[in-house]
């Protein structure tokens, strides 16, 4: 008994959802769950409404289940959802996305899937032919999905359905060479059995080699990623370290990084962690930053222009971050370096938020004279693209607060004062 069939075994009498599209292979996937493992499976079919058959498709899956006593929840796609190009990998991120999100309602233990070696052998030569790399050549890589044909050719399933007379629906779209998968399927295999009789046998070998490989190289960045890396306020820190020296460091970082964001660019990374502190690249959802003692890959932002006149309470809520001001009797003031207390009388109304520019100066608390903001913030080493969010409060010419890092003298709480405000800031 392999790993799989042992973690399969292991779930007789859990709850488990399997896609059911009503043809051959999930037929006997079925089948083969009931007999050989004793797991009932609540089956989901998508119904994209693509071909003329497709309602039929849906009532005959209805018809099956009704027949072996499984229960079958069907998602009918709105047409409006319909994307105008690429409609197999959107319906592949749709039926997944949905498969996850009724596992999670029913508390089923495992998502079973239907995908066999032919499938396998489809989608590597797919991914060979449109550029893909070690993690992502031999497809099926959702660690959340079970998928007990794997090993198993189209022709074993098509012989298990016909030996034990199993029904099922043909799907008249598997003969079209409209989509690429029907045309590697269809047209392929005569030509490679032209070039290698045994080809089926060696691409089977490679796949698992390489599959082999894959799990290998992800373990490895996840044994880097438990050393260097660390989750914090919504960013990755990635710490330096002697890695950086290695010859695969570029590669490695390029890794972790497109773990969260595919489109960050390999050769931009490349210069990023050659480049000084301070060089960044941005993707299409997060950026990488090279600061003092570490990469940070953060969300992607549009740096805020607006200026914010604030003349009430109420005014602040138009700000892109919460901040609030509470006012405060001297008496249950707590200096403590976790509150900002401000001079009520200094930061009176009306006064004006915005991100702090180029020549910008005030006078830190503690401090007799004055400091260009950029200097402070330098001094105390916030990385470049945290800059780019700073706030400063200014009144009149006079800028009061870097908001998050220091009041100025002027807006220090004095022993007169009988109130002061407590700014609460995120």
């Amino acid at each position: 008994m392999n790993e799989q069939e042992y973690n399969i075994k292991n779930l007789s009498g859990h709850k488990t959802v399997l896609g059911f599209s009503g043809g051959v292979d999930s037929v006997v996937l079925v089948m083969l769950l009931l007999k050989e493992f004793k797991i009932r499976p609540y089956l989901l079919h998508v119904n994209y409404g693509l071909r003329e058959e497709s309602y039929d498709d849906a009532k005959w899956c209805k018809w099956f289940a009704d027949e072996f006593r499984l229960e079958l929840k069907v998602f009918n796609v709105s047409k409006e959802k319909l994307p105008a190009k690429n409609i197999q990998g959107w319906a592949r991120d749709l039926r997944y996305s949905w498969f996850k999100e009724e596992a999670q309602k029913l508390g089923a233990e495992a998502i079973f899937t239907a995908h066999h070696l032919d499938d396998r052998r489809e989608t590597f030569l797919m991914n060979a032919l449109r550029g893909s790399g070690l993690t992502g050549i031999t497809g099926m890589s959702n660690q959340e999905v079970i998928r007990p044909l794997k090993n198993w050719s189209k022709q074993e399933i098509v012989d298990y359905a016909q030996r034990y007379e199993l029904p099922w629906r043909e799907d008249a779209s598997n003969a079209t060479l409209k989509y690429t998968r029907n045309k590697v399927r269809l047209l392929l295999p005569e030509v490679l059995a032209k070039v290698e009789p045994r080809w089926q046998g060696g691409l089977r070998k490679t796949i698992d080699n390489l599959e082999r490989d894959r799990g290998l190289l992800l373990g490895f960045i996840e044994d880097f990623k438990e050393q260097y890396l660390v989750h914090s306020d919504g960013e990755d820190i990635i710490s330096f370290g002697s890695w950086m020296e290695r010859d695969y460091a570029h590669n490695l970082l390029y890794r972790v990084c497109t773990g969260v964001d595919s489109r960050l660019s390999f050769e931009e990374i490349g210069h990023v962690l050659r480049g000084p502190s301070g060089q960044r690249t941005e993707g299409r959802t997060h950026m990488l930053v090279k600061d003092r003692e570490a990469f940070i890959l953060t969300k992607r932002y549009t740096k805020d222009e607006n200026s914010y006149l604030i003349e009430t309470h109420e005014d602040l809520k138009q700000l892109p971050f919460h901040l609030e001001l509470k006012k405060t009797p001297r008496a249950k003031i707590e200096f403590d370096p976790k509150f900002e207390w401000l001079n009520m009388q200094s930061i009176s109304f009306p006064f004006t938020l915005r991100i702090w520019k180029p020549g910008d100066v005030f006078r830190p608390l503690g401090m007799n004279g004055t400091k260009k903001v950029a200097d402070f913030l330098n001094n105390n080493q916030v990385p470049r693209h945290r800059k780019d969010k700073v706030y400063v409060l200014e009144k009149q010419g006079v800028i009061y607060w870097v908001l998050g890092h220091r009041i100025s003298e002027e807006a220090k709480v004095v022993e007169s004062d009988e109130f002061a405000y407590l700014a609460v800031i995120n």
